[in-house]
């Protein structure tokens, strides 16, 4: 067998790495089987992605001068097995595409390297050892106190992500949670998520009283490389500051120092005030509990109890940063008019930084506000980085990030934060799906289409993956694929305004002009909150342009989160040609020079 001389690095694609060097192709964490003949296939393929790789190359590599095979029977046989292993379409491939009496062309996007800048955040993130924080085990009797385990997770990550910024990238939360009560392996865990070291543990919540035990892991060895358990008395007042508010940080300072490379800065800050009365703590961890849980309900939970925190403790920094991202949450799921929750998102964000001005989640929450409420896209530029200066590895600021830079039309940059948002939290369907979403967004429907059908394979009931894909599809000039995606976003619900809207631009767009205007008639005959701009994509696939500038007015008033993406969505092209369109960009705070920044 022919094979290059030096050996070659390993390629990441869609839910797939193939590693050269030890000859295996994974999707998470499932090897999968790959013969010799397909493993070469795949790899020369690899090498040359988009060019055409010929039959009598394929020859020269699998079959040497001198072996004697039906080359044509065994190379369409190996062809078919790859496509096989892939999960692949030879008529309709995602993959593997085949070019008639020439040969074949890999046409998947490869992942590109996280880091391919400078600057304070990629130095921060750059050649660093990960860690992941796995789901602390609750051995509480009382089944009730999950949230507690849960809370004080997330906890953990949270201040991870400060004391050891610039040392350690600290996996988010989605990827940590998905190995809860999982019986995997350390090195398997370390191996999927690309860590070094893991830190799990257990707590015991009876009473007035908590023991936490934390041990650190190295995954490759398996080797447990530092212990250490708390047990406080969180009923004693004077001892909070060395119970449930500060023992977080205690482990998140002892992991680091045990790492033995200076890992955590000077005097951190803490952000939790040291009078927290116990009650008020539990609010708070049930809150990020139920904010974790998601769905309407997980929200309303969420707000209740970040509500009763500030109100209990209205010098507690963190639970108002926690309450302004709820509330800019409930504005993007369009509980009510969207401008008066981010107002009220903008109040609880500006407290929190007046408290203390190195909260990240604050910053995070003030740069969602400069963009969607108050359009000033150099000032949440700004907020952006400084949370993610403050927390490199805050995936949820990558992604904000992401989502204000392809509205300012900086398409490479905005791929380039939502793939470091992927990469913090690989298993996340809320990442995966902005990355579909930004990849859309400029014009790479094949690679929005790959990863909205990796979330689907993942949850095959989420609504919005299946709606992205149609119109990814659709770009795609896949009409009648795009068709059958959004008719299963609406079969799982059937209400939902947002799938109504892109179903009858779909179908519009396909030539059924009647078929788009019964589903226009059925959306409006609803009785329900229409948001504006889903509105105006179903206008504007019936070219009715008059009244798809009316809705994103209205859109531009009701300060609807998705307004702004008006510049950059396919399916807005023909209104961007419009005389008027100059009007409402401007009137969007972005004027020429702030999209080419």
């Amino acid at each position: 067998m022919v094979r290059p001389a030096e050996p070659l690095p390993s390629f990441r694609f869609a839910t797939f790495e193939l590693d050269v060097r030890s000859r295996e192709l994974r999707s998470g964490t499932r090897r999968i089987r790959l013969q010799e003949q397909p493993f070469e296939i795949l790899s020369m393929m690899l090498e040359r992605p988009g060019d055409v790789v010929t039959r009598d190359e394929l020859q020269r590599r699998l079959w040497p001068d001198g072996t004697f095979v039906d080359f044509e029977h065994a190379l369409n046989a190996a062809v078919k097995r790859l496509r096989s292993a892939l999960g692949d379409d030879a008529d309709h491939p995602q993959f593997v595409e085949t070019v008639p009496r020439r040969g074949y062309r890999f046409i998947a996007k490869l992942d590109r390297p996280l880091i391919h800048d400078t600057g304070p955040i990629a130095a921060a993130l750059e050649a660093q050892p990960r860690l992941v924080v796995l789901p602390l085990t609750n051995l509480s009797d009382d089944s009730s106190q999950e949230y507690f385990s849960d809370g004080l997770t997330e906890e953990l990550i949270a201040q991870l992500g400060v004391v050891c910024r610039g040392r350690i990238g600290i996996i988010a939360r989605w990827s940590a949670m998905a190995y809860k009560g999982t019986s995997q392996r350390a090195r398997e865990i370390g191996e999927a998520l690309h860590v070094k070291y893991l830190l799990e543990g257990s707590v015991r919540h009876e009473g007035d009283r908590v023991r936490i035990v934390a041990r650190l892991i190295e995954a490759e060895t398996e080797t447990q490389i530092w212990s250490e358990s708390y047990e406080r008395d969180l009923s004693d007042g004077c001892h909070m500051a060395s119970g449930r508010l500060s023992v977080q940080t205690d482990v998140a300072s002892r992991v680091a120092r045990a790492l033995a490379l200076e890992l955590a800065p000077p005097s951190p800050a803490i952000t939790h005030s040291q009078s927290l009365a116990p009650s008020t703590y539990e609010s708070y961890l049930k809150g990020r509990y139920h904010w974790n849980v998601g769905g309407e309900e997980g929200l309303n939970q969420a707000l209740a109890a970040f509500s009763r925190v500030v109100t209990e403790a209205p010098a507690f920094s963190a639970g108002h940063a926690a309450l302004a991202r709820a509330r800019i949450a409930s504005a993007e799921s369009y509980r009510g008019v969207p401008r008066d929750e981010l107002m009220l998102a903008h109040a609880a964000a500006v407290r929190a930084l007046a408290i203390d001005a190195d909260v990240s989640e604050a910053h995070l929450a003030l740069g969602d506000i400069r963009r969607l409420l108050e359009w000033d896209w150099r000032g949440a530029e700004q907020a952006y980085v400084r949370a993610l200066v403050l927390n490199p590895s805050l995936e949820s600021a990558h992604r904000s990030y992401s989502a204000m830079l392809v509205v300012l039309q900086r398409g490479e940059d905005a791929v380039r934060e939502v793939e470091r948002a992927c990469g913090l939290d690989p298993l996340c369907l809320i990442s995966t799906l902005s990355a579909a979403w930004i990849h859309y967004l400029v014009g790479d429907s094949a690679e929005a289409v790959a990863r909205c059908r990796r979330t689907i394979d993942m949850d095959p009931e989420r609504v919005s993956a299946h709606r992205l894909l149609g119109a990814a599809l659709l770009a795609l000039d896949r009409p009648a694929d795009a068709r059958t995606a959004l008719d299963r976003a609406l079969a799982l619900a059937p209400d939902d305004p947002a799938t109504i809207a892109w179903l009858a631009h779909a179908r519009a767009v396909a030539g059924d002009a009647s078929g788009a205007a019964s589903e226009l008639e059925r959306l409006r005959a609803s009785g329900q909150y229409v948001p504006p701009y889903h509105l105006a994509v179903a206008l504007v696939g019936l070219g009715d342009m008059d009244a798809a500038f009316r809705a994103l007015e209205r859109g531009c008033a009701e300060r609807d989160p998705m307004t702004g993406y008006v510049t950059v969505d396919p399916r807005f092209e023909a209104l961007r040609r419009d005389p008027r369109y100059g009007t409402m960009r401007d009137a969007l705070g972005l004027e020429r020079d702030t999209l080419s920044a």
